[in-house]
């Protein structure tokens, strides 16, 4: 719960994010970023959002529970 941070991303990523609706600017949140899988938008920070040094916002594409949600379903199949 502490410890958590905000990305860095560069300011055109930033931009091409917000002009296509993957991102938004929240008036009290700030910087929030669209899970394509649940459709929701959550604040870009490592609270929400689990690191992805190789992605270029450095977080993953899925939200944290939508990531432990599909874990479940898959161990469950396993």
């Amino acid at each position: 719960m502490f410890g958590e941070y905000t990305p860095l991303m560069k300011p055109g990523l930033l931009k091409r994010r917000l002009a296509n609706g993957r991102a938004k600017l929240h008036p009290q949140l700030g910087l929030e970023k669209l899970c394509p899988r649940c459709g929701e938008f959550w604040p870009q920070d490592t609270l929400f959002w689990a690191e992805c040094l190789s992605r270029p916002d450095g977080l993953q594409t899925w939200c944290k529970a939508c990531t432990a949600e599909h874990q479940r379903v898959q161990s469950k199949a396993a």
